[in-house]
């Protein structure tokens, strides 16, 4: 491409400017979170390391169970993105009305959810201690779930209008909530009992209920703008509900699919017993640390793509998209040399020097690995969200969902049958996630995203 077509593209209304102003945002408000998740890491290896590795166990499954959900609440931001395009900026806050009426419904099947959560941890081979720490860290989660799932909502809400510094603000409170109350119930301070990782537990719920709060202040401040018509928004919209589910059904399931593929993937790892468990806690700690904020970038390529499709405006999406690709490759960079030249530091937060020497190894082997991998999933993560905001999101959900699970009985295969050491496995997942990022590529570049209209008052 010549320099300056080039130059054009990157300073054009999907040029590299306009997708950092609402994308920033994002990345620091994700990268909030990322933090939390990190600093309850490091507050639960105080406890003990069983604690630490049931984090990530418990966690990760109780996400995986609000997958599904979240995924349908997160494709509102297409929807409002591309409303606001049009200038339908009174359908907004209806889109936002009928978010939360499907939050409502989906948090009764998260609770007799519960069980099932306690169950798939019960049977995939987790140490005794790590087992029952999971289970209660799991149970409480996904017990204040509604809580995450109205955050989420507002936070679509917002990231669709482009209003993501309400989202960054939301996140820092939600943040100083969740480290302040981790420490005091976590440890035992003020007056509180030590609760340890049930006390992480309680924590978090405590920090999504604050963030739904703080959104809820900026939310009934747009009463006073007369285009988004607030006061009539508070009402059951069936098109747009229904519209809502359809479209965002694609995204529930690719992200619960995902996210059930990636959990089982280390349920699976973690059989290997309590040291690779304890290793794989790390290296996962960081690459989970260090991508999360792409997933703002994420986002925001996915809420300018829908803002131009709104405007028709196709010329604009690729630009969006290919700065999202860029600035994604600036910061990959940066993280793949912390991960391949800080490696030791990084390792030694969480281990300690006399820990197992097959503990170490994997658990550096796995953290130089991140390098690598890390590219893979920020570009098909781009790539990914301007497929979603342009409505084709069962082509996203298709290859997503199949690269996965893939993985995942390569993996199975690997440890239960082979029987491969723990660090060739890792190797083979690695090495071969380049196939995720071709077919992201090839879906892409067929523009079969074109023909999707997620606007007005048919949609196909």
């Amino acid at each position: 491409m010549p320099l300056n077509k080039l130059y054009q593209r990157l300073q054009g209304p999907g040029g590299i400017m306009p997708v950092m102003e609402i994308a920033f945002p994002l990345m620091v408000s994700t990268s909030t979170v990322a933090m939390m998740l990190f600093i309850d890491r490091l507050y639960l290896k105080q406890v003990n390391q069983e604690a630490m590795n049931a984090s990530l166990s418990g966690g990760f499954t109780s996400f995986a169970f609000q997958s599904f959900f979240i995924g349908i609440i997160g494709f509102s931001t297409a929807l409002v993105a591309q409303n606001y395009g049009a200038r339908q900026f009174h359908k907004c806050p209806r889109i936002l009305t009928q978010t939360i009426v499907f939050s409502c419904c989906s948090v009764p099947f998260i609770l007799a959810l519960i069980p099932v959560g306690r169950w798939v941890l019960a049977t995939v081979g987790l140490s005794d201690g790590e087992l029952v720490q999971a289970q209660i860290y799991l149970t409480i989660l996904l017990a204040g779930t509604g809580f995450d799932f109205f955050r989420n909502s507002l936070n679509s809400y917002f990231g669709g209008l482009g209003q993501t510094k309400v989202v960054l603000l939301a996140t820092f409170v939600m943040a100083i909530a969740n480290v302040s109350a981790n420490y005091v119930l976590i440890f035992g301070k003020l007056g509180f009992p030590a609760l340890g990782i049930e006390g992480a537990a309680y924590g978090t719920v405590f920090a999504w209920f604050t963030g739904v709060v703080t959104l809820c202040i900026f939310y009934i401040k747009q009463i006073n703008y007369r285009e988004y018509q607030l006061p009539n928004s508070f009402q059951l919209d069936l098109e747009i509900l229904k519209k809502l589910v359809h479209f965002g059904f694609a995204s529930g399931l690719e992200i619960a699919l995902l996210i059930f593929a990636i959990d089982l993937m280390i349920l699976t790892m973690k059989s290997y017993g309590a040291d690779v468990s304890t290793a794989i806690t790390v290296g996962l700690t960081w690459i989970q640390t260090l991508h999360i904020p792409v997933i703002g970038l994420e986002i925001g390529t996915m809420s300018l793509v829908g803002r131009f499709i709104g405007a028709q405006d196709p010329d604009s999406v690729s630009d969006s998209v290919f700065s999202g690709l860029l600035l994604a490759s600036g910061y990959a960079v940066i993280a793949a040399l912390a991960f391949l030249f800080a490696t030791h530091t990084l390792v030694f937060m969480f281990l300690e020097p006399d820990s197992s020497a097959e503990t170490l190894d994997l658990a550096i082997w796995g953290t130089q690995l991140n390098a690598f991998i890390l590219f893979i999933i920020s570009w098909s993560g781009i790539l990914g969200g301007a497929l979603r905001g342009a409505g084709d999101t069962y082509g996203a959900m298709t290859i997503f969902a199949t690269f996965w699970w893939f993985q995942f009985f390569l993996m199975f295969i690997l440890v239960r049958l082979v029987e491969l050491a723990p660090d060739e496995v890792l190797a083979i997942h690695v090495f071969s996630s380049p196939l995720l990022l071709i077919a992201m590529m090839i879906r892409f570049r067929s523009g079969v995203w074109r023909k999707f209209k997620l606007t007005g008052s048919d949609f196909h």
